[in-house]
């Protein structure tokens, strides 16, 4: 997978699950970057917002092994 953020563009591995959401009708998923510590330094300096494969995703935090857990959410 493609992660693209304001710093730079990252081939990664990925793993994301998801559900539809019946209160709001929209599909929320979560995941996980593989450990990257280039992409746990930027997380650490406050980026949030990046993109994976094309879709906007939020960098929420870093996990006890170094990967980074991301959110997003479509109609």
């Amino acid at each position: 997978m493609l992660l693209e953020t304001a710093r730079g563009a990252f081939e990664v591995e990925a793993v994301i699950s998801g559900r539809l959401e019946p209160v709001d009708g929209r599909y929320h998923w979560s995941g996980r970057i593989e450990p990257r510590p280039e992409i746990a330094a930027l997380v650490r300096a406050g980026l949030r917002e990046a993109t994976l494969n094309g879709v906007p995703v939020r960098l929420t935090e870093i996990d006890p092994w170094g990967g980074v857990l991301v959110r997003g959410a479509r109609v």
